[in-house]
């Protein structure tokens, strides 16, 4: 299944939902878009990753790359959602304390009243280009 990535950019960052395959073909595409967020937006990501079906170790490593990116400009990557095929991943690898899965449950409300009240929300495609986006964004 092809990845694809939602956006919504916020204060010092974004928040970054994830469906599909995370794997050995779409683990560079999703590292280079979360450091165009991040160079874009700001370093701080909030991750759903609930929607991800499949993670393999190439997926883990473009996630470690990701926070340790984030990490250096400032940042971090805080896994909001997680699915169960990221979740094995996670814990088979030890990377537990790495990407501690936060409850921002007032974080979020903000941001979802933003989005219902004309944020922008833009999408990518495993291919690294935007399906859908706004004038001005990436």
């Amino acid at each position: 299944m092809a990845l694809t990535l939602h956006l919504c950019p916020r204060d010092r960052g974004a928040v970054v939902w994830a469906r599909g395959d995370v794997d050995t073909d779409a683990a560079g595409t999703f590292q280079d878009i979360m450091l165009q967020v991040m160079r874009r937006q700001g370093p701080s990501l909030l991750l759903d990753l609930s929607g991800v079906s499949f993670m393999d170790c190439a997926g883990l490593r473009a996630l470690l790359l990701t926070q340790r990116r984030a990490g250096m400009r400032g940042g971090s990557v805080s896994l909001i959602a997680e699915s169960p095929a990221v979740r094995r991943i996670i814990d088979l690898f030890g990377a537990r304390d790495v990407f501690p899965v936060r409850e921002r449950l007032s974080e979020l409300s903000a941001i979802l009243l933003g989005l219902l009240s004309g944020a922008e929300l833009q999408h990518y495609q495993s291919a690294g280009r935007p399906a859908v986006s706004r004038p001005g964004r990436l």
